[in-house]
């Protein structure tokens, strides 16, 4: 492509072009990256399924660097602990409590929280994450439970942010 007037860049070409090709792909673009909040937001319903244990998992990799694997489990919780946390319905290995070995994705939320990080999740860190989002703290996450839907809601603010920075990079 070669420009009739040199003090035009392609750049601003691009930014102030009515309608074209290169407009309309970046256009494309532009639209792919509006729309991906929804295609990658976790439902705020307070109840914690495989859906939150990845959006948690991406969160903790992005805001703490941890490279957890991301694969919308949280391994190894001890069982004792999962009748006080009826909120979560899914994305969770529930193992005998002798067996339980904890998560690294439990480990790096107990280390953002500012707990002791033994991997295990129980009624500290869940006190902790109430604790955090200045809600009552009872150490329980019933379902729907409101601790769930502020980690839900700032999980989804993290990736519409991240989005929104996408967005800015491209277009300026």
């Amino acid at each position: 492509m070669t420009l009739e007037n040199p003090g035009l860049s392609r750049r601003k070409l691009l930014r102030t072009t009515a309608i074209g090709v290169p407009a309309a792909g970046l256009l494309a673009f532009g639209s792919t990256l509006v729309t991906a909040p929804s295609a990658n937001a976790v439902d705020v319903d307070g109840y914690w399924g495989s859906g939150t244990s990845l959006g948690f998992q991406q969160f903790m990799n992005a805001v703490r660097g941890s490279g957890l694997t991301t694969d919308g489990v949280i391994s190894s919780q001890p069982s004792s602990f999962a009748p006080s946390c009826s909120g979560i319905v899914g994305g969770w290995e529930w193992v005998e409590d002798s067996q339980a070995s904890g998560s690294p994705a439990i480990v790096e939320m107990q280390n953002w929280l500012g707990v002791s990080a033994d991997g295990l999740f129980g009624a500290e860190t869940v006190s902790a994450l109430q604790t955090h989002y200045g809600l009552t703290v009872d150490g329980t996450l019933d379902g729907p439970s409101p601790t769930i839907q502020a980690l839900q809601n700032e999980i989804n603010q993290y990736v519409n942010d991240y989005v929104k920075n996408l967005f800015k990079k491209a277009f300026n």
